[in-house]
């Protein structure tokens, strides 16, 4: 690990020595944020990934809206309420516009939801299903009034409006989804698209007609810069004013320049390593705990995460509703890790392949694959860039010869639902789970949790889901980590616990 802290270090000089000085791409009237990719497409509906969302809420509205303080607040629905069980009420915003001027309608919240949940050779393949998979109709009942009507209870369903965004039914049907995710992506959100090069800059222009009024901000560029540390010198030269996921070992030079500033605190995302249950070595549970007893999780934290994160027993972060502190993480013990690779059939080690697109966690995943090789998982780590070959190979195929590292944010949505359901659930909607996961009988909990309101129920089947999946290992279980920014000291902004950047709050220092 400490090569490779000394040559981020390293790294950061050149990128810093190689632009010139005094170097500002912007003016006063632009924010521009770094981030290390650009999701697939604009589509807010057909992408899972955080650098995807954190455009997207700025570009689109949802039903409902999260305070900085975790509180729901209105947006697009102004107020909503619980009918039955199954059925909810909500009473939209009158007047709001879209960025091409139509006004928007409860037309438009039906088409939103149906493009994700209807079934058959329509049914637009959304990575979003999972998520939405209870709500069985949207029916209308006035332009301004909709109920979402689910097929059993969903104590989720608040939660899930929070990140979905309405899209405009006449315009996609006359633009057609492939424009709409590339060129003529159109929302009610604050800021409307101007100019998306991909790989480049995402540019926004605030949209007049928001109903929130306009942002302080007129311009918000989003520049994909894969390298922290060139993306680091590019805020300390004024080329960027926020960035992502700092390094520890960058903080203290960050925090100690004129003209930038660190803002952090504790969110959602949960760092594991995917393990293939279908295939050698890690169809054998004790080659899976064997990898979970190999990693030294703390010092992870210590020297590569400045302590910014809390290790955890499974993928449940403690945020979430549900979490049981009773379960217990696996120690770091490289000795019973060995121990049960013996057992699984590998006495002399077996050599894994483990693959990420994580790019800007680079480092932690090569400190992983060393701690593994060290135990006998001998451990070949393939780095993929973010951008189709990921994903066609890992959302598409999903063969992750022999597991996949990455992270998890909920959605941030904070329930234990948010990631057990997505990362473990087979079919229908599980996105990772399908391809990798099988617990049996785990199904059926995650389907019974997140069926019904009795909320003590739940939190029990969450205790006996935790329990499982730490016996069971189907990933290796790491650590949640801190919403990290790197800022500007021209902008007034601090990090969020839900992982949003919420450019709407953003303001320029005088």
């Amino acid at each position: 690990m400490k090569r490779w802290l000394f040559g981020l270090v390293a790294i950061a000089l050149a990128a810093l020595a190689a632009l010139p000085p005094g170097v500002d791409a912007q003016g006063k009237d632009t924010l521009t944020v770094a981030l290390p990719s650009h999701a697939p497409t604009l589509d807010p509906h057909m992408h899972f990934e955080r650098v995807g969302i954190l455009v997207n809420i700025n570009m689109f509205d949802s039903l409902l809206h999260r305070s900085a303080k975790l509180e729901f607040e209105p947006s697009l629905a102004l107020s909503w309420k619980a009918l039955n069980d199954t059925t909810w009420e909500f009473k939209l915003r009158k007047g709001v516009k879209f960025h091409n001027g139509e006004t928007m309608t409860a037309e438009d919240v039906k088409y939103s939801i149906d493009r994700v949940i209807e079934p058959g050779k329509e049914k637009k393949k959304s990575p979003q299903y999972g998520n939405v998979r209870a709500i069985k109709e949207a029916r209308i009942v006035n332009p301004d009034t909709i109920h979402l009507i689910t097929d059993k209870p969903f104590p989720l369903l608040l939660e899930r409006l929070v990140f979905f965004p309405i899209v405009p039914k006449k315009h996609i049907e006359k633009v057609g989804d492939e424009a709409f995710g590339t060129t003529a992506a159109v929302g009610t959100g604050p800021w409307k698209l101007v100019e998306w090069k991909k790989d480049q800059h995402i540019r926004l222009e605030a949209f007049d007609g928001h109903w929130r009024g306009k942002p302080a901000f007129k311009y918000v560029v989003f520049r994909a810069i894969p390298e922290v540390p060139t993306a680091v010198a590019e805020l300390k030269t004024g080329g960027v004013d926020i960035i992502r996921n700092v390094n520890a070992d960058l903080l203290n030079d960050i925090k100690s320049h004129p003209l930038t500033t660190i803002s952090t605190t504790p969110i959602l995302r949960v760092h594991y390593i995917m393990l293939d249950m279908r295939t050698a070595p890690f169809d054998k549970k004790a080659a899976r705990q064997a990898a979970n007893y190999a990693i030294d999780k703390q010092a992870m934290l210590t020297k590569m995460m400045a302590g910014l994160g809390k290790q955890v027993a499974t993928v449940v972060q403690p945020q979430s509703f549900g979490f049981d502190a009773s379960v217990q993480p696996y120690p770091y013990d490289p000795k019973r890790a060995k121990e049960l690779l013996a057992q699984a059939g590998y006495p002399n080690g077996v050599d894994i392949t483990l693959h990420s697109a994580a790019v800007d966690w680079r480092p932690h995943f090569e400190a992983l694959g060393q701690m593994l090789t060290d135990v006998g998982l001998r451990t070949t780590v393939k780095m993929w860039d973010p951008g189709p070959a990921w994903n066609k190979f890992f959302q598409a195929e999903g063969k992750a010869a022999h597991g996949a590292y990455g992270s998890w944010g909920n959605y941030s949505v904070f329930d234990a639902d948010a990631v057990l359901h997505p990362l473990y659930h087979t079919e229908p909607g599980g996105w990772i789970g399908k391809h990798y996961a099988r617990v049996e009988g785990l199904d059926k909990l995650v389907d019974e949790a997140r069926s019904s309101v009795d909320q003590p129920k739940r939190k029990q089947i969450y205790t006996r889901i935790q329990q499982m999946i730490r016996e069971e290992a189907p990933s290796v279980f790491l650590y949640t980590q801190n919403d990290t920014l790197g800022l500007s000291k021209k902008v007034d902004y601090q990090a969020r616990p839900d992982e949003w950047l919420w450019l709407y709050a953003a303001k320029p220092k005088s």
